[in-house]
């Protein structure tokens, strides 16, 4: 009888480390799937799947008093990782601390509009065209333009400029 007795206690020990470990594991996924795995993934899947057998564990196996502490243990620890992971102090944590301090090369200052400038390949609308002693990115707005025509400036950006074929 006292065999008996102890099967019992040691299959019951067994339920409830199941129990925790499928509940832990569903939690532990449902974590990853959110701050890791963006989208949904097996991972979420399986995750809510572990949570909701463990629940159907604890009720099929050890009753509805069981059953429903476990689903109310479940849904508070749900709450509260929740809300922890959701803190902006855990996302400070997780965030790069670093700034991007350099800029694009852009274009020589020296380059206003009206200058004449060669292209250096074909324009096809975009290419590079030598004004002055810079060579610069430049877009044009006559079509295509072959390589070693003369071009005028017709306005500068930051990083190109807009050209036309100069014509006579």
């Amino acid at each position: 009888m006292k065999k008996c007795i102890f099967i019992k206690q040691k299959m019951l020990y067994m339920e409830w480390l199941v129990l925790f470990m499928l509940i832990l594991i569903g939690f532990v996924l449902l974590i990853l799937e959110f701050l890791v795995f963006p989208g949904v993934n097996v991972a979420g899947i399986l995750g809510f799947a572990c949570v909701g057998i463990a629940i159907y564990i604890a009720y099929s196996t050890m009753g509805m008093t069981v059953g429903h502490f476990t689903l109310l243990g479940t849904a508070l620890c749900g709450f509260g990782v929740t809300y922890y992971v959701l803190r902006s102090k855990t996302w400070k944590r997780m965030q790069l601390h670093t700034q991007i301090d350099s800029t694009v090369e852009g274009v020589d200052e020296s380059i206003q509009e009206g200058d004449i400038g060669m292209t250096q390949g074909r324009l096809a609308p975009m290419g590079k065209v030598r004004v002055g002693n810079s060579v610069v990115e430049a877009e044009s707005r006559s079509g295509y333009i072959e390589g070693n025509r003369e071009v005028v400036v017709l306005k500068v950006y930051k990083n190109k400029i807009v050209v036309k074929l100069k014509t006579e």
